[in-house]
């Protein structure tokens, strides 16, 4: 199931064809219900909400928490909802039913969110005043800011309003469609012949000129510019009619009084305008020179061409400008110059009437709307060719293999790559001066799939050179690391890039699974859902591995690849560099496992103590390489973590007999060595007695050790005042 939620938005002709109309033709297009959410005001509450339940009878209409501060206290309607419902996406109409849906997201309760954009909306309560105060005003600049940054896909209504975006927020990702306010299905598209009720009604000839307006007189319908135009016009010629279907406004009743016989008004019900537009001639649509209006895609336009009409629009309204320029669909009036327009004859009529029916109705865009549900699935699915990337390599994802004597595992992990739903891809082996014969293993898949690079060291430089080395020869946009004893899940490349492409993710981190000898067998699951990553990284309670990320390769390069000093915890010290690079963009996934990890005995091939000797060495490293990180942001202690859950470690191969107690001994004292960057307090330092007492005991008891992690770990840095 899908949530479609709507925030402040009152039941209106906009809204029927704009919102319920959207959510019924979405539920054509399967697979997923797609569920209609309104929050609305109290005022008017039962009326509105009867008003939605006639249009869309399964709608959920939910009462707002009054006054426009308090928007973030409804996330108690959106999360008793996910509770109930299981949603796996939700489309957000607008700024702040998006950013309800993204703390939906962080909280787990939902996997993907869409922004259905309408507006630009900062630049438009900000240059028409939508609500007089300069608090909420700049708040609203804020959270659209955050809300394009951080949701999974767009729905923008222009280009011109993306244009908006990366000019105005820095936003660099490709991950949206663009739609346009589409024709409500209440209209009628045929052009119908003309009955002259209306003209008749009015004392207008049948060869009159009728020039109509249609819409609202709020701000950014520009009914003062309408009023510079169209008088000179009306002026001109005594067959020249104006006609405003719309509520009362000064400017209008300036032309009624003026021209009398010329200009006439009607308010009328929304199902009513189609009959009336299809006795007129030609569509206005004015607007000021203001963003608001750069980035819109009004819904008359399109209502206008159905009725047949010709349209008289300004300059830069969104992308219809230079479609009525370059189609030929009417006039873009410059500035005050006058309109220019000749009544349009049938045939001319029925052209514009059959372009609305052919590119804006909902069918006309059914390729981007399949988009956006297959975005919001649990699993999202983005067929090739992408509709996120202009054409680009072939090889979308390099997947970078390290290997040292795993000749015994290699055919499994091949296998698993060769399995890939999605071929798109590149397989680059370093083999670390393997004494197994995996060179030549290696070379036999290579001259069978030319995917296949092999790039044989002959002295052994450790994973993280050979990693580089690959970072260096990928050619994909992006990079996945798996280590070869391990194996990829057949759709793992599919679904990553569905994911990635586009997105303007730095990277994004699925679940995986643990297995000793086939998928399936051991069932612990490693699933990436942390409140605060890189503070667990720093306490060494890792949110993932090395395989569950899939990187974007420029973002990768300019951290420079993994750090060679490090022989182990390799794929930590990436991890917590990457998180903090400041304004990293990436996405934890709650999904289905897509990767692998092996833990059977037989996939080691170091001895015991060298192998401990390592790991003890990089915990120190890490502790000090990260301190100066970890002090600035007062949670140095976290990075006691590594060093207790190493030192676990060396004493669990000691109490098992893998190691003498000379071999502890030289443990211990790199693991406690005085040269390290801060010095271990007191109190920690008993701790560390107590644990090393406690884990040689014969008999121990149940939570100890997370008891004494817990102390290890707690505590802030002081800061000066």
């Amino acid at each position: 199931m899908i949530l479609y939620v709507t925030y402040n938005d009152q039941p209106s002709g906009v809204y029927w064809s704009q919102v319920t109309d959207v959510v019924d033709h979405l539920n054509t297009l399967g697979p997923d219900h797609v569920q209609l959410v309104a929050l609305i005001s109290l005022r008017n509450y039962f009326r509105s909400r009867k008003a939605i339940r006639s249009r869309h009878p399964r709608a959920i209409v939910l009462p707002m928490v009054p006054r426009a501060h308090n928007w973030r206290v409804n996330w108690i309607w959106l999360w008793l909802l996910c509770r109930i419902k299981h949603p796996s996406g939700i489309i957000g109409r607008g700024i702040f039913a998006s950013a309800l849906g993204l703390r939906m997201r962080d909280r787990g309760l939902v996997d993907q969110v869409c922004f259905d954009a309408r507006a630009a909306y900062g630049a438009e309560w900000q240059e028409y005043r939508v609500v007089d105060d300069d608090r909420l005003i700049a708040e609203c600049v804020a959270l659209e800011k955050e809300v394009v940054s951080q949701v999974d896909v767009r729905m923008a209504v222009s280009n011109a309003l993306v244009d908006h975006w990366r000019k105005e927020f820095g936003y660099r990702a490709q991950r949206q469609v663009v739609i346009p306010c589409t024709l409500g299905r209440s209209l009628q598209v045929e052009v119908e012949p003309e009955t002259h009720g209306l003209r008749a009604g009015l004392g207008w000839g049948a060869s009159d000129t009728v020039l109509v307006y249609s819409g609202t007189s709020v701000g950014w319908q520009s009914l003062e510019l309408a009023e510079v135009v169209v008088r000179p016009w009306l002026a001109a010629d005594r067959t020249h009619r104006m006609l405003f279907l719309s509520p009362e406004h000064a400017v209008i009743d300036t032309l009624c009084s003026t021209f009398p016989d010329q200009v006439a008004r009607r308010w009328v019900a929304h199902q009513e305008v189609s009959a009336l537009l299809r006795e007129c001639d030609i569509g206005l649509l004015l607007r000021e020179p203001r963003v608001t209006n750069r980035v819109a895609s009004p819904t008359k336009f399109a209502e206008y061409l159905s009725a047949g009409l010709s349209v008289a629009i300004s300059e830069d309204v969104g992308d219809f400008s230079a479609m009525v320029r370059d189609r030929g669909l009417g006039q873009v009036v410059q500035g005050a110059s006058g309109l220019m327009m000749a009544r349009p004859d049938p045939n001319t009529r029925a052209r514009l009437a059959k372009m609305a029916r052919l590119q804006f109705t909902k069918e006309s865009f059914d390729p981007q709307y399949r988009t956006i549900l297959g975005c919001l699935l649990t699993e999202p699915v983005v067929a090739p060719p992408s509709p996120f990337m202009g054409a680009g390599d072939d090889v979308l994802v390099s997947i970078i293999v390290p290997s040292f004597n795993k000749r015994g595992f290699i055919g499994d992990m091949m296998r698993s790559v060769f399995a890939q739903t999605d071929e798109r891809w590149e397989l680059i082996l370093v083999d670390d001066a393997s004494t197994d014969g995996s060179p030549a293993y290696l070379r036999e898949f290579a001259a069978k799939d030319a995917r296949v690079t092999v790039i044989a060291l002959e002295t052994n430089q450790g994973a993280n050179h050979c990693r580089n080395l690959g970072i260096e020869r990928a050619t994909g946009r992006y990079i996945i690391f798996l280590d070869a004893d391990d194996l990829l899940a057949p759709r793992c490349v599919e679904r990553r890039l569905a994911v990635m492409e586009g997105s303007g993710l730095d990277l994004s981190v699925s679940t995986m699974e643990v297995f000793r000898e086939r998928p399936g067998d051991h069932g612990q699951r490693w699933i990436p859902l942390s409140m605060q990553p890189l503070f667990d990284f720093f306490r060494h309670d890792l949110p993932w591995q090395t395989m569950q990320p899939i990187w974007d390769r420029a973002f990768l390069q300019r951290l420079g690849g993994f750090d060679a000093a490090f022989s182990r915890h390799q794929d930590v010290e990436l991890h917590t560099r990457a998180l903090l690079v400041p304004g990293v963009h990436f996405r934890m996934r709650d999904t289905g496992p897509d990767c692998h990890y092996r833990i059977a005995e037989e996939r080691k091939v170091i001895d015991p103590r060298r192998l401990l000797k390592s790991f003890a060495e990089s915990a120190v490293l890490y502790r000090n390489k990260f301190l100066p990180d970890a002090k600035r942001l007062g949670r140095s202690a976290l990075l006691l973590g590594i060093i207790h859950r190493t030192y676990l470690q060396i004493l669990l191969h000691t109490k098992s007999g893998r190691i003498d107690r000379v071999a502890l001994a030289e443990l211990e004292a790199i693991l406690f060595s005085p040269d390290q960057g801060m010095p271990i307090p007191a109190f920690k330092r008993w701790l560390f007695k107590l644990a090393r007492w406690y884990n040689l005991l014969r008999v121990r008891v149940p939570g100890v050790n997370m008891l004494v992690y817990k102390l290890l770990t707690a505590g802030r840095d002081r800061t000066d005042a």
